[in-house]
């Protein structure tokens, strides 16, 4: 009886220690750690924190791949929780790095969490226009890696990181883009990317930027909508533009050309709209003038040809004076629209340039010249005709020679010498601007009597009105004769008295001898 009492004890304890056996231990839990954010860029802070941890004292590290730790915190395990710690992510090549918790006491123990820097690009403006510079500055990218930006899909610049990763200051133009946000990208050799945003607006420019009516100038927009219609404006005017219907290509991009209107002149501004987006730039319409029709060397004119000045853009009601060589020739008042019309004739002038003005007395800023350039050509060389050749001639001599023409007009010189060579001493004639093709001496100028061997010399030349002279023509010689002289005063009397003795005389005489008879 007491045997089986021993043995029903040992069984139940034999039971007992089995069912202990039987029954799992619970483990003491591992030590976990916490990083947040777990990605991000250069200059984020995450927050680290673990629960569970074994051991009296801790210490975090931040890992730089193999070949250096960055001690970031430590302290005291509390309740098997480490204080929460932060930490500002340094300048360093982009990556995935270890973040590390040990912890020292009886019992040691280690635990690791990863954060990825990923790339960042900085643009130094978020819009602009076709053309601009932008600056871009990056980090978090490979280190010592060639970095190409892309906007859209083109390359605009090329850039090398340093050790750490980062670039700064890599310049690139907005290329030809439509209208609104594009993707900047920037990529390095490992193939890490990141993108920013930049948005294109509209612009145009023209060319030239001030101009008289009449000019033809050029209009270029960009950043506009995409193959869109566009229209084109100087202030409110409708303008007509070439080609007609203006509309942008793929990029945002057109080009025109339009005739500056008659207008006044001033600052207009000169506009380009898409139907939602509009762009304007000034115009400046200046004074113009011109001159109808111009001369050059090779096309020149002449005296008397008519010319025709015309003018935009001068001072409304002002009376233009146009000046030849400095001689006002015309003036014109300017009409309501900016505009005159004067015409004038070219008067005689030397061969050459001379300077024909357009003067605003009201705004002096308006006054336009030109040059007109006076034709060169000498008139043809006249022939003698009379007195012929070596002939006895009258003391009040009659010289003719041909008629020649010029398309200035033209004036003869004659000079008559007592030898051939037209020396200055023996010169007894000379007459210029003579409008006929010959000339008769006055009395005044009547030639004295000469032997034959001691002939007079005469020679003509052309003088046309933009002083063109020909060269004079072959000498002619005459000669001459004995003259009667002229009676008059004291001299004529005296002879009309011997005259009358004589008269009487004979007929005293004839009387006489008739009586005779």
């Amino acid at each position: 009886m007491k045997s089986n009492q021993i043995f029903r004890t040992l069984a139940i304890a034999v039971i007992l220690a089995l069912m202990i056996i039987a029954v799992p231990v619970t483990p003491a839990l591992a030590g976990t750690v916490t990083v947040s954010p777990a990605s991000g860029p250069v200059a984020t802070t995450i927050a680290i924190s673990g629960t569970n941890f074994i051991g009296t004292t801790y210490q975090i590290t931040f890992a730089y791949g193999t070949a250096f730790s960055q001690i970031i915190g430590g302290g005291t395990v509390v309740g098997e929780a480490i204080t929460p710690t932060s930490f500002i992510i340094p300048e360093i090549p982009g990556g995935q790095y270890t973040i590390r918790i040990q912890t020292f006491g009886d019992e040691n123990e280690t635990r690791i969490a990863t954060f990825t820097l990923t790339p960042k690009i900085t643009l130094d403006k978020s819009s602009g226009f076709v053309g601009d510079e932008v600056i871009a500055d990056g980090n978090g990218f490979a280190a010592s890696s060639s970095t190409t930006l892309y906007f859209g899909t083109k390359d605009v610049a090329t850039t090398t990181t340093n050790a750490n990763g980062k670039f700064t200051d890599a310049a690139f133009l907005v290329p030809e883009s439509y209208n609104g946000s594009h993707t900047v990208e920037a990529q390095d050799t490992a193939g890490s990317s990141v993108t920013a945003s930049f948005s294109t607006r509209q612009s145009i420019t023209i060319t030239p930027v001030t101009g008289a009516s009449g000019t033809v100038a050029t209009v270029s927009g960009t950043g506009f909508r995409a193959k869109n219609p566009i229209t084109v404006t100087l202030d409110v005017l409708a303008v007509t533009t070439t080609p007609p219907s203006v509309t942008t290509n793929d990029y945002g991009s057109f080009t025109a050309t339009l005739p500056v209107p008659v207008i006044v002149n001033g600052t207009y501004k000169v506009n380009a709209t898409d139907g939602t987006n509009k762009a304007s730039t000034d115009f400046t319409v200046m004074a113009g003038a011109s001159i109808s029709p111009t001369t050059t060397e090779a096309s020149p004119g002449r005296v008397g040809m008519e010319l025709k000045v015309n003018g935009t853009g001068f001072t409304v009601g002002a009376k233009v004076i146009i000046t030849y060589g400095g001689k006002e020739v015309a003036t014109a008042t300017v009409e309501s629209n900016g505009t005159f019309s004067a015409t004038f004739s070219v008067p005689p002038s030397e061969h050459g340039t001379h300077t024909i003005v357009a003067a605003d007395p009201i705004n002096p800023a308006n006054t336009r010249q030109f040059i007109f350039t006076m034709e060169s050509d000498p008139p043809p060389i006249p022939a003698p005709a009379l007195p012929e050749e070596g002939i006895n001639a009258e003391a009040q001599a009659h010289f003719d020679w041909e008629d020649v023409s010029d398309p200035s007009g033209v004036t003869y010189a004659l000079q008559v010498a007592s030898d051939n060579k037209f020396t200055e001493a023996s010169i007894v004639l000379k007459k210029e601007g003579l409008t006929e093709s010959e000339y008769t001496l006055a009395k005044e100028e009547k030639l004295k009597s000469v032997k034959k061997e001691a002939s007079y010399y005469w020679r003509v030349k052309a003088i046309d009105g933009a002083a063109n002279e020909s060269s004079w023509s072959t000498p002619g010689s005459f000669y001459v004769g004995f003259q009667w002289p002229e009676l008059k005063g004291w001299l004529l009397y005296t002879l009309m008295g011997i005259g009358v003795i004589v008269v009487l005389f004979l007929g005293f005489w004839l009387g006489r001898r008739t009586s005779y008879y």
